[in-house]
């Protein structure tokens, strides 16, 4: 049994998760496109895999249903 202020703590920290998600695949992305200007193509890779793991994963986290409350 938690605290009432236990469900908007945890919404928070939800809501932060989904922005870090967010901001690692901009990132990787951006990277993969600077690392091919530059023609190191071996982090091109790299960062292109990474950020598709990241999308991936937001897929994943966006599909996936709220858990039950407690009551």
């Amino acid at each position: 049994m938690g605290r009432p202020e236990d469900d908007r703590v945890g919404g928070a920290v939800r809501t932060l998760m989904g922005y870090v998600r967010w901001i690692g695949f901009v990132a990787c992305s951006l990277a993969a496109l600077g690392y091919a200007a530059i023609g190191n193509y071996n982090m091109t890779g790299l960062m292109l895999a990474l950020a598709v793991l990241s999308w991936l994963n937001i897929r994943r986290k966006r599909n996936k249903s709220e858990p039950p409350a407690d009551h």
